[in-house]
């Protein structure tokens, strides 16, 4: 009887073990980077002032998604004096009409002044006869959601 070597080399034995260790190597990394990021989608909603009443400044949701006022931020400007803003974030300053947290399309949230005339929060003051512009931010993706101003009267 003959002796035969019919079989695969070493060297190719070990390349085909290399492959397959880097194949399933990258396949448990992009497995794991999936499954670690998580994307926000940020909030797309329309927002407007729909009035000034007392010391209150009146917003409504007209278009988009359902919002937590936690999760937003209010930036609050004077189209006059552009260098002068405030920021309001969360709960503590917005508050709802309903009384819940989340804001739903056509719900109604507002804004309370320290004083009735003129509006004031801390330091910032907005008089009678300017413009109150505001900007609204996703806090959790910093994105912006809506913006716009209203007139003081």
């Amino acid at each position: 009887m003959t002796k035969s070597d019919s079989a695969v080399s070493e060297v190719v034995g070990v390349l085909l073990l290399l492959t397959i260790t880097l194949i399933l190597v990258s396949l448990v990394a992009v497995a794991m980077n999936s499954a670690v990021s998580t994307t926000e989608k940020p909030v797309s909603a329309t927002i407007i002032a729909s009035g000034i009443s007392g010391k209150n400044v009146t917003f409504e949701n007209i278009a988009g998604d359902a919002f937590v006022l936690d999760q937003v931020e209010l930036r609050l400007g004077i189209r006059e004096y552009p260098s002068q803003y405030i920021t309001l974030r969360g709960s503590s300053h917005l508050k709802s009409y309903s009384g819940l947290a989340t804001i739903s399309l056509g719900d109604r949230f507002y804004i309370e002044s320290e004083k009735d005339s003129p509006l004031t929060w801390d330091s910032f003051n907005v008089s009678s006869g300017s413009h109150l512009t505001y900007r609204f931010y996703d806090l959790r993706t910093g994105s912006p959601i809506s913006s716009g101003e209203i007139a003081i009267p």
